[in-house]
């Protein structure tokens, strides 16, 4: 799809999000507090709203194909090269081992969190930020699997049953592939579809510009910041119903911020939209960057006088120069033909039959 044909709203939301991914993780000194609560409640649900707003019939087959290249083969990539390179970074500089079954588990296993595992053994390491992508392999199948019924009360009597299954089995255990959270977000897709369909009664500018809509939606976002944590990784939530609200009134929210970008600025609309479509390879890079870097330069900030006398803008300079690094290497790497096929062509390596 070329860049005249995208809808630059929506891919302007998903580097809004993706930035949200790459600033609350940066948070590291304000987690479990209502500013954290507020970025994590609004930086992934958009992702699979979004899925479900540009559903469209396609053979199961063919879900698998692209989730294949799109999605796991980038999880992988990563994985493995987080591994490797956390591996070399141990012996050559830390002088200590690494490698061993604990922190091979999430290659598999696609955890992006620690927990419990239904097969009896504890998961201490994880696959950092791109547990997101296999479970959004899953996601995506069940999905489109839902949809092959032709009734809505059948689709959203499943979706509700799966969310509470979903939900169930979270509190229980971490389930591979973050499997519980799959079932969960099966209610942001369905969501998406009903926008999609709202839109095309009305209009973009009907929903996205409408400043009741927007209020109201906002409020659902605060208050799912101030009602507790939102850990979608794992399935849990303080209070589940009020995230779910959060999770719809952050993804209309930030598409509300992202019409008005696409209408009255131009510039930076094109290169916010340019970032949404690669959001996922920024994902990527992001992941590695959290996992190698991290602990070293937060253990190196934290230790400097000054930082904690001006946190609160040391977090900010922190966010923006993550933010920049990661943009800026992400085009990078999209330059070289091999690795944007590896990354982002949803044709290779699997080839549609």
């Amino acid at each position: 799809m070329t860049a005249s044909k995208r809808n630059l709203s929506f891919d302007i939301a998903r580097a809004i999000a993706i930035y949200l991914v790459i600033i609350g993780h940066s948070m590291t000194g304000l987690w479990d507090t209502w500013q954290s609560n507020f970025i994590f409640a609004a930086n992934l649900p958009i992702f699979f709203i979004i899925s479900g707003y540009f559903y469209h019939s396609k053979r199961i087959k063919d879900v698998v194909q692209t989730g294949v290249n799109t999605l796991l083969i980038p999880f992988f990539i990563v994985t493995l090269l987080y591994i490797t390179l956390r591996t070399a970074l141990g012996e050559i500089v830390q002088h200590v081992h690494y490698l061993n079954f604990q922190t091979l588990i999430p290659l598999i296993y696609g955890n992006g969190a620690t927990g419990q595992s239904p097969f009896g053994f504890e998961l201490s390491s994880h696959a950092g930020a791109v547990w997101f992508l296999p479970t959004m392999f899953i996601a995506n199948i069940i999905f489109h699997w839902l949809m092959k019924s032709n009734k809505e009360i059948i689709r959203f009597t499943f979706v509700i049953i799966l969310f509470g299954l979903g939900y169930s089995l979270a509190q229980v255990v971490y389930f591979p592939w973050s499997l519980q959270a799959a079932l969960e977000v099966q209610i942001y897709y369905l969501f998406g579809y009903w926008l999609a369909k709202l839109i095309k009664q009305y209009s973009q500018k009907t929903i996205f510009a409408n400043p009741y809509i927007l209020l109201i939606s906002l409020i659902c976002w605060i208050l799912s910041a101030t009602s507790g944590s939102y850990e979608l990784n794992r399935g849990l939530a303080d209070n589940m119903f009020i995230a779910v609200l959060g999770g719809f009134g952050s993804a209309i929210v930030l598409l509300g911020i992202a019409f008005f970008i696409e209408k009255h600025w131009h510039q930076i609309a094109k290169g916010l939209s340019y970032v949404g479509q690669y959001s996922l390879v920024l994902l990527c890079v992001h992941s590695l960057d959290i996992g190698l870097l991290d602990t070293e330069v937060m253990n190196f900030l934290e230790s400097q006088a000054w930082f904690s006398d001006y946190s609160l803008f040391a977090y900010l300079g922190l966010m923006l120069l993550r933010i920049l690094y990661t943009t800026c290497f992400t085009w990078t790497l999209l330059k070289i033909k091999f690795i944007y096929n590896l990354l982002v062509d949803r044709n290779f390596p699997l080839q549609k039959a």
